[in-house]
């Protein structure tokens, strides 16, 4: 195989004229026929035209306005593949179809370059970039190595393409493995498969594009969803403990804003009634929303068949709402982890069954509840049949999006709240943010910390950009070393998040770790300007806010190397690097390419290297770039929502706080359209502010610049008051009007 017949893999032409080109190289066609693997034809350059049409033994080919039909042969053939291939604004879509109905599964395979890197394929716990491995696109109950909640069918090369399958069969992808490191395949157990074909670069391009193949914009998600969370696992949760909670975290002065109960509130798993631990939850919201915090509820997509068969499930069953095995009784079968439940899992193909739910879900939003936890949906088996006729094998990968839409439309015709989900698949992008399951209590890299720092960042290169983990694993006891360290990586990232099974109380722990996680729940807090900023604009363009240093960076190549993916940039200005191994009091951290400044006190750092800097156990390591602009709360509050009598609650206002790090031209757009702009050169910052009245402080961060004024655009001096921040005299703040564009000039 030739270099250019490589490259003319994935440059193809089109246009809807009587000059019609197609370029479609290389790649192979296999199919199964009971446990024999026949290929059908291997690695050719495919070419035709309509004005001088050619087919290639031993295809047939047949050209219509801006598609081709092509007919792929075996044997004698009775083992004939149809090849439908389809272009349209730059998108080139195959579907392959099987034509005898023996034929169980095909195979496409591609020419990988010795230096390709691959992305995407959902949120996975092993490794950002995927090359060399096998990727199982299969719903599965597994927050460790290779297994996956959130497999989805779509990745990225670094070799300018994408690719999504659009199919919902079980499919495995090995992308240059040890025993074929020049090949690409893709298998699927169906005698039918299609998928979309794009060129580009960079990968932020190529994600947009999937995004908008999506069909519908992103979850976007209430700004409320960036204050920090507190849940405790449903074994130790009652209506007693979500008070204390609550009264708790506003006395030792803990920012919060969300309050998740787990499974604990209902009567039975999936009854939808509050059982005796919860005798008031009409009051329990009431004080909840009075003290500056939103409450969201554990559900799961199954119903527990208990002995003596308990009445919601005799309802379900009777009405048809379960999934039914072969005799057309309900699917009765275990759920969830061992011992875990027997039941079934709900039918939401069924018009009836969702109508249903719907109704149950309605009536907790009409209480006050402001959004799910929708966990589980990994558990549908294959043999299962469901109402619209479909069997389990198409269903299992598909059932996460449908459990996801249908209690996403139920809570958005109330409120806009939040869906958190556990498992997903490709369409559930729109409806839901994301948590990363269950994870231990500790380092190791398969289920600990570091497994969920790959979870978190390749989550994003799927187009989720709202994730959590649950901080200090869900699994076992956390020592305090791997509290603090989560505790830190929690407040840099989107949702932050206190959850386990154990306790999960900082108060509970020493002073120390009492204190560590205020000052990170507060900086995770602070960060909220900056978060729902990048909130709007992965909204949008479906950028991560939490973005792989390969996604970010995919030039330098550098971050190819497996200790880079220990890192990664918070938003489009800050780059994150979590401790994530035990008894550390340094960090090894590659800067790529630029000026950067710490984070926390504006030392200067020249890029293109790597450098050892300090990470006591109270430190995580953050850096931003040279100009960057970051907003940030002022004062910093206790909540993002508003309270009833509770003066001594802070709650967030307008105020902004703009922290500059100086050493080049920067801008940043606020999420209601405000805009600030540094000048290097001049060492002024821009002001255009909307759409209300504020107040403005500007702390320079790591240079010696004293403010020297503030006008408006007559150049009209504007009063400045002078606090000290973080021991610097010459932060400054004044207020501003809407509509109005300010200048602040500094000088040496």
């Amino acid at each position: 195989m030739t270099d250019h017949i490589q490259k003319n893999l994935f440059q193809t032409s089109f246009n809807n004229t009587s000059s019609i080109s197609l370029q479609v190289t290389p790649f192979s066609l296999s199919i199964k026929n009971s446990n024999e693997v026949i290929p059908i034809f291997d690695w050719v350059s495919l070419r035709a035209r309509t004005d001088e049409w050619t087919t290639l033994t031993p295809n047939k080919a047949n050209p219509t306005h801006n598609a081709w039909e092509l007919l792929f042969s075996a044997d004698n053939n009775d083992r004939q593949v149809i090849a439908s291939i389809h272009h349209e604004n730059g998108l080139l879509t195959v579907d392959l179809t099987a034509k005898q109905p023996h034929i169980q599964a095909l195979t496409i395979d591609f020419r990988a370059k010795p230096d390709e890197h691959y992305l995407g394929f959902g949120e996975r716990f092993d490794q950002i970039d995927q090359r060399g491995e096998e990727i199982d696109l299969y719903v599965l109950n597994g927050a460790s190595g290779k297994l996956a909640y959130k497999p989805i069918p779509f990745f990225m090369s670094s070799a300018g393409y994408a690719l999504r399958l659009l199919t919902t069969y079980r499919t495995k992808v090995r992308l240059a493995c040890y025993d074929d490191p020049s090949q690409v395949s893709i298998r699927t157990e169906s005698n039918q498969i299609s998928f979309q074909l794009w060129t580009g670069k960079p990968f932020a391009d190529m994600l947009t594009r999937y995004v908008k193949l999506l069909g519908k914009p992103l979850y976007t998600p209430p700004a409320w969803i960036f204050g920090p969370w507190k849940s405790r696992d449903w074994t130790a949760e009652t209506q007693k403990t979500v008070l204390e909670d609550l009264r708790l975290q506003r006395q030792l002065k803990l920012p919060a804003t969300v309050k998740l109960i787990d499974a604990a509130w209902e009567s039975q798993l999936n009854d939808f009634q509050f059982n005796q631990n919860f005798p008031d939850p009409q009051g329990m919201i009431t004080e909840a929303r009075n003290s500056g915090h939103r409450v969201i509820l554990w559900i799961s997509p199954w119903m527990v068949k208990n002995d003596p068969v308990d009445p919601i499930y005799e309802f379900c069953a009777q009405n048809g709402f379960l999934i039914k095995n072969s005799a057309g009784e309900s699917y009765v079968h275990r759920l969830g982890n061992s011992p875990g439940f027997i039941g079934s899992c709900f039918d939401f193909t069924n018009p009836d069954a969702v109508e249903w739910w719907q109704a149950q879900i309605e009536r907790l939003v009409q209480m006050g509840f402001d959004g799910f936890k929708t966990d589980f949906g990994e558990q549908v088996p294959e043999d299962a049949i469901f109402f619209n006729g479909k069997t389990g094998k198409e269903m299992h990968n598909l059932f996460p999006t449908i459990y996801n839409q249908v209690t996403y439309e139920a809570l958005q015709r109330h409120t806009h709240g939040i869906l958190l989900a556990r498992s997903a698949w490709d369409g559930s992008q729109p409806y839901c943010a994301i948590w990363a399951g269950d994870q231990s209590s500790d380092f190791g890299p398969a289920t600990g910390l570091p497994s969920v720092m790959m979870a978190g960042q390749t989550a994003g290169l799927s187009a989720f950009p709202f994730w959590g983990s649950d901080i200090g694993g869900y699994f076992g006891q956390p020592t305090e070393e791997i509290f603090i360290r989560w505790i830190e990586f929690g407040a840099f990232s989107p949702i932050m998040q206190l959850h386990g099974l154990g306790c999960r109380e900082p108060w509970k722990f020493s002073e120390r770790v009492l204190d560590i996680y205020r000052k990170y729940a507060r900086t995770h807090m602070d960060l909220f300007p900056y978060l729902y900023s990048s909130a709007q604009d992965a909204n949008q363009t479906g950028q991560p806010i939490m973005r792989a240093m390969a996604f970010a960076f995919p030039d330098d190549p550098n971050i190819w190397q497996p200790n880079a993916e220990f890192q990664y940039c918070f938003g489009g200005d800050l780059m994150v690097a979590p401790v994530y191994f035990g008894h550390a009091t340094k960090r090894h951290v590659y800067l790529p390419q630029g000026l950067w400044r710490d984070f926390w006190d504006g030392s200067l750092y020249q890029g293109g290297r790597e450098v050892i800097v300090t990470a006591e156990l109270d430190q995580i390591p953050v850096f931003a770039k040279a100009g960057s602009i970051i907003p940030l709360l002022d004062p910093s509050p206790d909540t993002l929502l508003p309270v009833v009598n509770q003066p001594d609650i802070k709650v967030a206002g307008d105020d902004v706080r703009l922290q500059v790090f100086a050493g080049a031209d920067g801008r940043f757009q606020l999420y209601d359209g405000s805009v600030f702009t540094w000048s290097e050169q001049e060492l002024t910052l821009q002001i255009e502010l909307q759409p209300v009245k504020r107040w403005v402080s500007v702390h320079i961060m790591g240079e010696l610049l004293k403010p020297v004024k503030v006008v408006d655009p007559a150049g009209n001096p504007q009063p400045i008051q002078r606090t000290n921040l973080n021991g610097d005299p010459d932060h400054i703040r004044f207020s501003t009007d809407p509509g109005v564009t300010y200048r602040a000039t500094f000088a040496q």
